[in-house]
């Protein structure tokens, strides 16, 4: 059995981009990655420091990075993409080891 791949990815917002503004940009990337193959899940919080987590689940790291590729280039995604502080912005992979729930 492969592993799943979990795609971790934090971020500050911009200055000046509410959160109420940044969730109004989350359907639309949603619905972007259920057309995505091998997306999984998604999962987003923010922390007390209001840093934010994305925490996306792929069947494979191939199909992980495909996805963040073709996501970069989709015009009604740039809400949300000029949503970050891309000096914030951080990304790994990982292979999932245990998932319970």
């Amino acid at each position: 059995m492969t592993n799943a791949v979990i795609e971790t990815v934090t971020f500050k917002l911009a200055a000046g981009v509410s959160d109420a503004a940044f969730l109004e940009t989350i359907p639309t990337v949603n619905n972007f990655l259920e057309t995505c193959a091998g997306f999984i899940s998604r999962r987003l919080s923010k922390d007390s420091d209001d840093v934010w987590l994305d925490h996306l689940e792929w069947a494979t790291l191939a199909e992980a990075e495909a996805a963040s590729e073709a996501l970069m280039q989709q015009e009604s995604l740039m809400p949300f993409m000029q949503s970050f502080d891309m000096a914030s912005v951080s990304m790994k992979h990982s292979k999932l080891q245990l998932s319970v729930g």
